[in-house]
């Protein structure tokens, strides 16, 4: 089949034959053999060129095809006992930076030296070819952008406040949060909470402390500047160590998706494959925080 294929693609016996390292005798006799074990002509010769039958047309398209998986096969089969090398560009928004992305492609570095990773924290999405990178962690509905969107996780939001703040302001009852100073992110324009009874919740704050990613409105409930709507997985630390507290903790904020992005056609190459298992399987470990 690769030799029909070769003879198809260069139209000439004797370039395929070069191209494989055969005679044009060679190749001609294994057409001959194929036509005749199929039964029907596939080329039509002539002393300047060649043609396909109906019959090689359609045998082109399936051996492309075949010889295409064959390929991949064999990538894969390569790819089991291949020692990643080399460039890993990965971007990822600014809070995942210390608990998430950076541990982990330590981990990556520790058991593959010859890895060189380039790590982009930003919280814009950043487009992977403009930017030459190999995967994009990204929060949030995706854009149709061509990318393959693995999802790795659902982040859910709660509310939290410094131990400080919340003894200046006392208990914090529900009715109250829209006179509590706030710090709010872009995509938290109004406030929505869902409690585990089913009921809902919707305020807001002339009161708000207004930043732009999720690392800052953090740092921010540290500093007791307000009540703060973030992920689990962001505070899980200061949770434990008490430098946080939540607030209304029967009630949630709407979760998101986490994705994976890349461009890669078909499986992913083994060291991003296991980078996103490992950030699937960490997310999961966090409370609040489920796979898929």
């Amino acid at each position: 089949m690769l030799v029909f294929d070769e003879v198809v693609k260069l139209g000439s016996f004797t370039k395929a034959a070069e191209a494989l390292g055969h005679t044009k005798s060679a190749v001609s006799q294994y057409i001959t053999q194929l036509e005749a074990e199929l039964g029907v002509r596939l080329l039509n010769r002539s002393t300047r060129q060649l043609n396909l039958t109906f019959a090689g047309q359609q045998l082109a398209k399936r051996s492309a095809q075949l010889l295409e998986l064959l390929g991949l096969t064999l990538e894969e089969s390569r790819a089991l006992n291949a020692v990643p090398r080399g460039r890993l560009a990965i971007t990822a928004p600014h809070a995942f930076e210390a608990g998430l992305i950076t541990p982990l492609v330590a981990e990556l570095v520790a058991e593959y030296p010859q890895l060189a990773p380039e790590l982009l924290f930003s919280d814009e999405r950043l487009d992977l070819l403009e930017h030459k990178l190999d995967l994009a962690i990204s929060v949030g509905p995706q854009k149709d952008s061509g990318y393959q969107a693995i999802p790795v996780g659902t982040l859910d939001n709660i509310l939290v406040a410094s131990p400080a703040f919340l003894a200046r302001h006392g208990p914090v009852a529900a009715a109250a949060l829209g006179s509590l100073p706030l710090i709010v992110t872009p995509w938290q324009q109004d406030c929505h909470l869902s409690s585990a009874r089913g009921e809902s919740l919707s305020f807001s704050s002339s009161r708000s402390l207004r930043v732009n990613t999720s690392l800052g409105a953090v740092n921010s409930a540290l500093c007791g500047a307000g009540i703060a709507l973030v992920s689990s997985v962001f505070v899980a630390a200061a949770l434990a160590e008490g430098r946080l507290q939540r607030v209304l903790p029967d009630h949630a904020g709407p979760s998101r998706r986490v994705y994976a992005l890349h461009g890669y056609r078909q499986q992913l190459p083994l060291v991003l494959r296991l980078l996103v298992e490992r950030l699937t399987a960490r997310l999961a470990r966090v409370q609040g925080v489920s796979v898929g």
